[in-house]
């Protein structure tokens, strides 16, 4: 769970753990050997940090039990439905020494990173070995092995959940790439409930993030001109474009389930709500029939007007797509998407809530004054992405994203040739730190904007009871 140490009943990713988390062996192999960390201090849902301390079954890293310092002479606060038993005991207690225990970060805008690109299609799946992968991997496309790549080295920059994002691709991109990254999300899950240390296996891998290709074509930024279309027909377009629910042709690799994309497949699609259909694509998506998947719509790459923001939210749009980038700037007579952050009361008036929107905090896509405005504006509401391309942690250089080619210089990542950001290679805990400079908020309040708010735009945080 995104949210486990705000909850009450909750997992804890045991990629988060692994670094102090050791399970012991027994004769008896029903006993379950507990994880105590003592001297923590705990995030909270406010952004305070409290003084306690937690329980952790160090095989799941499922967190059973939380007590905080004013609770040390009361009885241990139980999380589970089973009481801790004579088959539990607790291994060695880990000393946090005053240190911040908290939910692993979750980006929900990933394009790649660490030299892998997830809107490489490529041709056919590659099974040249590890040692050709770098130079193949261009001409093979993306592999389950690349996305596994990805999610474990997250771990070491604190993501234990991530939504790998593709930028407007051809339509035969989109289904290579759905299928696969659903098959290495089962892959990850069946490998998580069948080992008992599952440390390896890193980040989670949660459904899609499909950043297009419904633009204003002004508005495209570093996105292929030749991909950019309107949903003319509303869902009908979303679904052909994205082959969802459509029938393949088997493909020779048993390692891949290489069945039709599936609206399943798809946590959050952006596109731009004043073109034709996308109203009714957004209706179709975040309201759909019983038996259907709901998916997050995001309002980006746009032209869109303060009204027509208004008109997305009211037809199910709760997100906006790095805000202030690929969209009109805030004027005092045309406030645009941008307006909608201070619109509480006017959204309240219509039956909705303001949106989340989301910001990437690199020091370069949106300068620290406008990041603080927005935040002090919709503290509740920011989200903290870091849009990183394939070129996240590889350094200066030219490198690929998608169809395009993108030349890399210290933080800065522009399209070849051009001034035009394309995505940024930035790590998700660089972004919380510069973010508490630029914001001057607390570490509490800016760890939020990375954990318990991206679970909120997915519906994945945990309720107290």
């Amino acid at each position: 769970s995104s949210a486990s140490l705000m909850s009450t009943s909750h997992h804890m990713s045991s990629s988060s753990l692994s670094s102090s988390t050791t399970k012991s062996t027994n004769n008896n192999s029903n006993q379950t050997f507990l994880t105590r960390f003592i001297n923590a201090r705990l995030l909270q849902r406010d952004g305070s940090l409290e003084r306690g301390e937690l329980t952790v079954d160090s095989s799941t890293g499922i967190i059973i039990q939380i007590r905080f310092e004013s609770q040390q002479h009361q009885p241990l606060q139980d999380n589970t439905d089973n009481n801790i038993d004579h088959n539990q005991q607790i291994s060695h207690p880990v000393d946090c020494r005053g240190m911040i225990l908290s939910p692993g970060f979750i980006d929900i805008q990933l394009n790649g990173a660490y030299g892998i690109d997830f809107s490489n299609g490529g041709c056919e799946d590659n099974h040249d070995d590890d040692s050709a992968a770098n130079n193949s991997r261009n001409n093979s496309g993306l592999r389950i092995h690349d996305i596994f790549q990805v999610a474990t080295s997250l771990c070491q920059s604190g993501v234990t959940s991530f939504c790998p994002t593709m930028v407007s691709s051809s339509r035969d991109t989109y289904r290579r790439v759905l299928p696969l990254i659903r098959n290495a999300r089962k892959q990850q899950q069946q490998q998580q409930q069948q080992q008992r240390d599952n440390t390896k296996i890193g980040a989670n891998i949660l459904g899609m993030h499909l950043e297009g290709p419904f633009f204003d074509p002004s508005k495209r930024g570093a996105h292929d001109e030749r991909h950019i279309l309107a949903p003319s027909k509303g869902i009908d377009t979303v679904k052909e474009v994205y082959g969802l629910n459509q029938v393949q042709e088997e493909e020779n690799d048993n390692d891949v389930d290489y069945s039709s994309p599936m609206l399943e497949d798809i946590d959050i699609i952006t596109l731009a709500p004043e073109l034709d259909g996308a109203l009714d694509a957004t209706k179709s998506l975040t309201q759909p029939s019983a038996n259907e998947h709901n998916v997050v719509v995001s309002c980006g790459h746009t032209g869109a007007t303060y009204e027509e923001g208004l008109q997305a939210i009211s037809h199910g749009a709760t997100l906006l797509t790095h805000l202030f980038n690929a969209m009109n700037p805030f004027h005092h007579r045309k406030p645009g998407l941008v307006g909608l952050l201070s619109s509480k009361s006017k959204l309240a008036s219509m039956g909705h809530q303001r949106p989340y929107f989301s910001l990437i905090v690199d020091g370069i896509h949106v300068h620290e004054s406008a990041v603080s405005m927005a935040y002090n504006s919709h503290p509740n509401g920011c989200v903290l992405v870091t849009d990183a391309m394939s070129a996240m942690g590889l350094g200066d250089g030219v490198h690929a994203l998608g169809d395009m080619s993108v030349n890399i210089k210290g933080d800065r990542a522009t399209l070849t040739g051009t001034d035009t950001l394309a995505g940024s290679v930035v790590s998700m805990d660089t972004c919380v730190r510069r973010f508490r400079k630029f914001t001057n908020c607390s570490i509490g309040e800016a760890l939020l904007c990375a954990t318990l708010h991206p679970a909120n735009v997915l519906n994945r945080s945990v309720m107290r009871e």
